[in-house]
């Protein structure tokens, strides 16, 4: 029986169905996959219940057991076991093992505001090597009818896997324009997140990306970097925001960046929706090695003309 009582964190109760973009280590493109979950509630013992299949590049099929204990989320397997975190009802991040493929997972999945989409970024490696990069978009099935139509980009990885942009005319990530949202910042140790409009303007200057950020409270006024990018790799230049993302189809990134001036870094990860309205956005925010803020939100494009 299903229990659609989400008092606590995430809620990702429901029937989802999805298409993802598989990616190999160095970035090429590897095949879509189908990704299928159904998350319900136990009724003897209140955990929640995963059933789901993947069949792709990589393919395994089971259910995993989730225990709630606060705003932690514990992976008690048999297919995935682990730690997460539930930042809000609208993102879990989290760090698991799969036995059924010898993969440990870094992972986000963000729900979308209407409640019918989800967005995810797995890095899946073998001890510290990365094997594959998994860009998720899942919509919410009702009855027989999916919520969400998720576009699918036609092709063969023979041909895909040597674009860095996975058979798209563009970057979904480097086009020129402007990404506005709201980003939510919980600092470490506070329940409470705190809500602030965020701008990131992407433009063009000669071969470099010129990337502006406006609106984040740990930096100190609008800050601007230049990226050189070979499309599936962008590292800045010098500057007071610096740093390297790796790519993945155009649509995804994971990269480390320093903003010099406060002596912080932060982990960027980010994922843009298949037909490119929207994107999820995780920073995670550290001073050393102690993580501060988590922040993350789903942005909005607009073309500049």
């Amino acid at each position: 029986m299903e229990n659609k009582d989400c008092s606590e964190g995430f809620c990702g109760i429901g029937h989802w169905k999805g298409l993802a973009e598989v990616y190999d280590g160095q970035g090429a493109f590897v095949a879509n996959g189908a990704d299928q979950r159904h998350v319900r509630t136990q009724t003897d013992d209140g955990r929640i219940r995963i059933d789901l299949s993947f069949v792709g590049p990589l393919k395994f099929a089971g259910h995993y057991f989730i225990k709630n204990k606060e705003d932690r989320r514990l992976y008690q397997g048999p297919v995935n076991c682990g730690f997460a975190e539930s930042l809000s009802e609208d993102l879990v991040v989290a760090n698991g093992y799969w036995p059924v493929t010898g993969l440990s997972q870094k992972f986000f999945l963000m729900m979308s505001p209407d409640g019918n989409r989800q967005m995810s970024l797995a890095l899946m490696y073998r001890g510290e090597q990365l094997i594959y990069s998994i860009v998720g978009e899942n919509g919410r099935v009702v009855g027989e009818k999916e919520m969400v139509e998720i576009p699918m980009v036609n092709g063969i990885a023979y041909d895909l896997k040597g674009d860095p942009n996975a058979g798209r005319q563009e970057s979904l990530l480097g086009r020129v324009g402007t990404w506005t949202g709201e980003l939510q910042t919980k600092r470490a140790g506070s329940t409470e997140a705190k809500v602030e409009g965020f701008e990131q303007v992407i433009s063009l200057d000669g071969e470099k990306i010129s990337e502006r950020w406006c609106g984040n409270e740990f930096l100190n006024g609008d800050v601007q970097m230049a990226l050189h990018s070979n499309g599936l790799l962008s590292w800045s230049e010098e500057g007071d925001f610096v740093g390297s993302h790796s790519s993945y189809g155009g649509r995804a990134l994971s990269g480390q960046f320093h903003y010099l001036p406060n002596e912080l870094r932060v982990w960027r990860r980010e994922v843009v929706s298949a037909d490119g309205l929207c994107k999820a956005v995780v920073n995670t925010w550290y001073e050393g090695e102690q993580k501060i803020a988590d922040q993350w939100g789903m942005l909005q494009f607009r073309a500049n003309h």
